[in-house]
């Protein structure tokens, strides 16, 4: 079967997303031969990077065909892609600051080869602190940070699933993300450079 480049269309999106929710590859190959082109072109504006701009389509396409079952046809699926991918970009710079900033921890501090292990399972304990907090999070409040944070969605789109308002879904992220940050403040372990760069991992 060939595929059609011109394929992007409201009424075909949302056949051919109906037939992606049920597993159909054929519906996923087209829709990827349909919006690569111009997601490569939206990642290549947002990282100036050729192999980060293909490893984010790689990695949205990936994220949608894990994710098909619960994709809508009603939702735009361009929109769809491209909120998944500038999450993607935002993420990957997350962490790459983050590195950084670890990196340079160990770097200026005083301590010695035989410490190296400590300053690990800092970091780990760390990264355990955010996973616990986010499970100590009202059912709703969880889920609204989840949809968010990780699948991506617009506060937009979350207000619509739950249907609820957008204010009320900034409200829960924002309670969300201030719970987070005060579990982790409280826990004296943590050196205070990691808590500088608490925002970056919420």
């Amino acid at each position: 079967m060939i595929f059609e480049c011109n394929l992007k269309g409201n009424t075909q999106d949302k056949h051919l997303v109906s037939k992606l929710k049920e597993g159909d590859r054929f519906a996923f190959d087209a829709l990827f031969f349909a919006y690569e082109p111009t997601l490569y072109a939206y990642a290549m504006k947002l990282t100036h990077h050729t192999e980060d701009a293909k490893e984010i389509v790689q990695e949205v396409f990936l994220k949608v065909w894990e994710k098909k079952q619960q994709l809508d046809p009603q939702y735009s699926f361009e929109g769809f892609l491209y909120t998944i991918a500038k999450n993607l970009v935002f993420n990957k710079a997350k962490r790459r600051v983050y590195d950084f900033a670890y990196k340079e921890y160990l770097s200026f501090s005083n301590h010695q080869v035989e410490y190296a292990t400590e300053n690990h399972l800092l970091y780990n304990e760390l990264n355990e602190l955010v996973n616990s907090a986010c499970e100590q999070l009202p059912p709703v409040r969880r889920e609204v940070f989840t949809m968010s944070r990780m699948d991506g969605l617009s506060n937009r789109e979350i207000a619509e699933k739950l249907n609820t308002s957008t204010s009320n879904v900034k409200n829960h992220i924002n309670k969300a993300l201030r719970f987070l940050k005060e579990q982790i403040q409280i826990h004296e372990t943590i050196p205070l450079i990691f808590l500088s760069f608490l925002h970056l991992l919420v």
